[in-house]
């Protein structure tokens, strides 16, 4: 409910807002003066609307967040007292006086003074909205198809944890009855018995790194300090985990005559994991090209592994390439357009999917926008790591 809640509750304060700035911008520059009476008196009765809007942006902005302090959610959370104290010390005070003063026909220096800091402030505070509808769509891009969607809660539990490479863990949870899943997709998950919070929030979102078919559901973190991945780093097996989806837009797709290609950069290739083994098992004629770039083999999580799908596939191709491993037999260096064309031939005729750490996504998608490639060619999926 909080993810319908949100945004519509801030649509409604944007649009509100907005339309008092262009009610009052419209009025005074082409109305007449009973027109500007008539606006400057009818704002404040639309204070009903625009406080309980707010209130609810705020409230469950808070509640959704979870904790989580950093990245788009942080910077939104950041502006909401900005935008709250504008709009309590400045454009509430200065509407009710401009009411007093239009009701009394008292078109003064003061009454345009104040509505010149008014019409600021609101053009402020619009800007502010906006910035948090855009941050709102970045957040939610990766499952935007499904967003309307009432996402389902499980409880599960952990089976078993493993490295699968230098500082990742790979996590098996018992896969909950009914749940389903399109290879690719991701779900948030939350640890009911964590004590400890920080800033980087209780909940975390992750791709689902095993097939739809699989026993088990897997997803594999990076380590870092955070409360939640120190959680679950130390969660005893059959703990309870939560569960939220499955939510997600990056799937393969149906055309089997052009390739897929992914681009992953480290913990990235969860969601092409699952994708690599749902389109084995379910014979799927794609072919598939993964460029899977680390900054040593011992950072490459699932890599033995990918290297054996690649034996065993002929319709599978790995690209695997090190950033700082003088020791490999591979590829070097960060994944390039020559790197690509090199090893698909025309870059124009597949489709790309990309996952990695939000620097490596956004260079990846600048390489191939200047390629050429056609922005629905190009689906993205973004790791922060924290």
């Amino acid at each position: 409910m909080l993810k319908i809640i949100h945004p519509v509750a801030g649509l409604i304060a944007l649009l509100t807002i907005t339309t008092f700035w262009l009610s009052t911008a419209l009025s005074e520059l082409f109305g007449s003066e009973a027109a500007a009476v008539a606006v400057k008196t009818a704002i404040p009765w639309g204070f009903f609307i625009l406080f309980p809007a707010i209130a609810a942006t705020g409230g469950s902005g808070f509640a959704w967040s979870k904790g989580q302090r950093r990245g788009l959610i942080g910077t939104k959370l950041k502006r909401m007292p900005f935008i709250a104290a504008n709009g309590l010390l400045v454009l509430i005070p200065s509407a009710l006086f401009l009411a007093s003063k239009a009701r009394a026909a008292e078109f003064d220096t003061t009454f345009y003074v104040v509505q010149a800091f008014e019409l600021i402030a609101g053009a402020i505070n619009i800007m502010l909205f906006g910035l948090q509808m855009r941050d709102g769509m970045k957040l939610t891009k990766w499952r935007r198809a499904s967003f309307l969607k009432r996402g389902i809660a499980y409880t599960t539990s952990l089976i078993g944890k493993e490295e699968v490479a230098h500082g990742t863990v790979r996590i098996h949870l018992e896969k909950p009855k009914g749940f389903t899943f399109k290879a690719g997709q991701a779900v948030y998950v939350t640890l009911p018995a964590l004590k400890e919070e920080d800033g980087k929030g209780r909940m975390r979102t992750f791709s689902v790194a095993s097939a739809p078919d699989d026993a088990d559901l897997v997803i594999a973190t990076r380590l870092t300090d955070s409360a939640l991945k120190r959680g679950l780093e130390s969660l005893p097996v059959g703990s309870a985990v939560e569960i939220e989806g499955p939510y997600g837009d990056l799937t393969l797709h149906d055309d089997v005559t052009r390739p897929a290609v992914f681009l992953a950069g480290g913990i990235g290739i969860t969601p092409f994991r699952s994708m690599i083994r749902d389109a084995a098992t379910q014979s799927r004629a794609h072919g598939l090209y993964l460029f899977y770039s680390n900054r040593s083999a011992q950072d490459a999580a699932f890599l033995c592994e990918l290297e054996q799908a690649a034996r065993e596939n002929p319709g599978f191709k790995l690209v695997a390439t090190m950033t700082d491993d003088a020791n490999w037999q591979g590829e070097h260096g960060h994944i390039t357009r020559e790197m690509i064309e090199r090893h698909i031939g025309h870059i124009a005729s597949p489709v790309f999917y990309l996952a990695g750490p939000p620097a490596m996504v956004a260079t990846m998608a600048i390489l191939l926008n200047d390629a050429g490639i056609k922005p629905e060619d190009i689906h993205a999926e973004e790791f922060a790591g924290y």
